[in-house]
């Protein structure tokens, strides 16, 4: 048995991902298919047969030849339905995955486009095999194959078949892999057997990628692995019976069905299942007598709360329906949309419920690029989650972290969403982060990774406050014990130096003779562009402002928008996007300021903010008070040296505020200069 080499490995990958990619060519010129869903089925028909030939399941497959074979299409449709009715491809049911009457969609005038296609097939699977038989430790048919339907054959967006990137499957399922291990050498007990399932199982991914991994493993030596798959669409649980197939997956069960709703396949395993890895489809919503007829058993939570809720979104009722399947002590690896761990409502319902019935261990964010090929940039997370429903110590920390990066981007090329590889992807070092985090066992919070950023944080933050990973920023943590190094400053919680007005007074609309200061208007450093606020006169109400108060921009804070109100009319306002403080007892207004623009108290403001996009982020008011600021002790050298600054400070804003309001006078003569000029000619 020859040893590969990665660059051989790496050779193979493209050939085939060449020839799987030649394949969409090859329907474009013939022009036979014009939805690309039909062109999948007939390269998963195609695959699925020749496969099984490979496998010894079938006695003959057609040559791609046409001298050595004059009726190819006969001799393929017969292959193909005698390949639809193998073990491997069926249902739940006992019928084949393909349908009643499996059959083509080729006609007999389509011989030259078998004959491009069996070629195609065919060179993929066989170096394929070559590699599987020289041992192989990896699965490249699999991974081409998967990156192929991911780059050309994308399901319908209603369907919410956004699949998963393989660096992101990849990913979780080596963190469930690496606790797996772990517990078995602390525990020499095997279970009989070991239950894998995703109940969103698309093309089976997860499912696959975990089969894969765990083959070999000591943590599995004397257990049986037993995977179960579920999904709505029947093109994906016949894509994810092929890719299962591809991976010698004996034992498994892939059926049809909606898992939310009560009556599917998925029931018989509530209470047994060891492990979850799933991306579940978001947005979709269910009103009551969906969540009725689901009953608790489905949805222990939102079952028994359906009639305070008009709709529930799906990716909520799925953290729901996956606890479920669980038993106790097993484990839930789930992708989601932020908004599951950072909103309100019935979001922060949901959370609570978790805090009694689950122990967190780990969040990681992804960067808004995950799912582009999928043609969305909204914000995602993964949650790992351990059923706890009986009494059991939390753990003493939470790892979280945050991946910049995927090592690709997508872009767009002749209307198609492309992958392209670039960048670092970070999520192998947060993987070592996070394993590094469970050897030590330590309480939080304690860095782990600079950037990416990974942090160990303490259980009970989780428990009591937000659940945003970028809250826990690795530059936060370092700023705030930044303070404690210094014995002549002390990190103050902001909300203890300022009263928080914003929420406190009404908004009222902009009247003439008024200002209004828009977040648009800080062009500077504690400068204001005078001109523009005096000709801005704004639709939308603002909130009153008084000389002396602080306004810090709360959207967008990556620039760093802070100012201190001037005495410019009589009525003030400003954009509801500001956060007016009141500066308490004898705090200078330019002594905060000049704070708050600190970089070490920037890199916490920063690290707060939660939205759908960069200039989207918006900052929280009951965070922002938790934000340490550098106060000087008193009677210490630290507090003349800020003094000093301040002062200085203070009056160079003054000055520079004074040459804009001198500025903005002078340009105002630009209208009179203006009629002049126009009387002058004519106009």
């Amino acid at each position: 048995m020859r040893p590969l080499t990665d660059s051989t490995l790496d050779t193979t990958y493209s050939a085939i991902y060449q020839s799987l990619s030649r394949l969409r060519e090859v329907f474009h010129k013939s022009g036979r298919f014009d939805d690309s869903n039909a062109k999948l089925d007939e390269v998963a028909k195609l695959f699925s047969t020749y496969i099984a030939y490979k496998r010894g399941l079938l006695k003959s497959f057609p040559s791609n030849n046409v001298k050595q074979n004059s009726d190819l299409i006969t001799d393929l449709q017969n292959a193909f339905k005698q390949a639809a009715q193998l073990e491997c491809y069926k249902n739940q049911e006992g019928d084949s995955i393909f349908g009643s009457s499996p059959s083509l969609a080729l006609r007999e005038s389509d011989e030259p486009l078998a004959k491009d296609l069996l070629h195609l097939v065919r060179c993929a699977v066989d170096e394929a095999f070559i590699h599987k038989e020289i041992g192989n430790p990896f699965d490249i048919l699999n991974e081409a194959f998967g990156h192929f339907v991911r780059d050309n054959f994308r399901g319908n967006i209603e369907d919410a078949q956004y699949m998963t990137p393989p660096e992101v499957v990849d990913f979780m399922v080596d963190m469930a892999l690496f606790d797996i291990k772990k517990d078995a050498d602390k525990d020499r007990e095997a279970r009989e057997q070991f239950v894998v399932a995703d109940p969103s199982c698309g093309v089976g991914s997860f499912l696959t990628s975990f089969h894969h991994k765990a083959a070999g493993s000591e943590a599995f030596k004397n257990t049986s692995l037993y995977f179960v798959g579920q999904d709505k669409v029947e093109r994906m649980v016949r894509l994810s019976k092929v890719n299962l197939t591809l991976f010698d997956v004996a034992q498994h069960s892939v059926t049809i069905g909606n898992s939310l709703l009560r009556g599917s396949p998925l029931d018989a395993m509530n209470g047994k299942v060891d492990l979850i890895l799933t991306n579940p489809p978001f947005g979709a919503k269910f009103d009551r007598s969906d969540l009725r007829s689901s009953g608790r058993e489905n949805l222990p939570f939102f079952g028994s709360i359906a009639k305070d809720a008009a709709t529930v979104d799906s990716e909520l009722l799925f953290v729901d329906r996956n606890l479920s399947l669980l038993r106790e002590g097993g484990r839930l690896l789930i992708v989601l949309p932020d908004g599951v761990i950072s909103a309100k409502g019935m979001p922060g319902l949901l959370r609570q419920h978790l805090r009694m019935n689950a122990a967190v261990n780990a969040i990681i964010e992804l960067p808004a690029v995950t799912f582009g090929q999928a043609g969305t940039r909204t914000k995602t997370v993964v949650l790992y989650l351990e059923k706890r429903t009986k009494a059991k110590e939390h753990p003493e920390s939470v790892f979280i972290a945050k991946a910049d990066g995927l090592g690709f981007e997508v872009s767009s090329r002749k209307g198609v969403q492309v992958k392209i590889t670039k960048g670092r992807n970070e999520l192998p070092v947060i993987l070592n982060a996070y394993k590094t985090a469970r050897e030590q066992s330590r309480e939080g919070p304690h860095i782990l990774s600079d950037k990416p950023s990974a942090v160990s944080a303490s259980y009970r933050d989780i428990l009591e406050n937000t659940w945003t990973p970028n809250h826990y920023n690795a530059m936060r943590i370092k700023a705030v014990k930044h303070f404690t190094k210094a014995s002549d400053v002390e990190g103050v919680p902001l909300g203890e130096l300022v009263e928080f007005k914003s929420e406190s007074r009404k908004v009222e609309p902009w009247r003439e003779g008024s200002l209004f200061i828009s977040v648009l208007h800080v062009i500077g450093e504690g400068v204001l562009d005078i001109r523009g606020i005096r000709e801005h006169a704004p639709k939308t109400p603002g909130i009153i402002i008084e000389p002396g108060e602080v306004l810090l921009s709360k959207i967008n804070p990556r620039i760093p928008r802070v100012v201190v109100v001037p005495h410019l009319a009589e009525r003030m306002l400003c954009s509801t996007e500001f956060e007016v403080m009141k500066p308490r007892d004898e705090l200078d207004p330019y002594s905060l300021a000049f704070l708050l623009l600190m970089e070490v108290v920037q890199n916490q403001v920063r690290s707060l903010t939660s939205g759908t996009s960069a200039s989207h982020n918006r900052i929280k008011t009951k965070e922002l008070a938790k934000v340490k600021i550098p106060m000087p002790v008193k009677g210490s050298h630290a507090e003349q040296r800020l003094h000093a600054l301040v002062k200085d400070y203070r009056n160079a804003i003054e000055n520079m505020m004074k040459e804009t309001i001198r500025l903005s006078a002078i340009r105002a003569a630009e209208n009179f200069w203006q009629n002049t000029l126009s009387v002058k000619a004519g106009f």
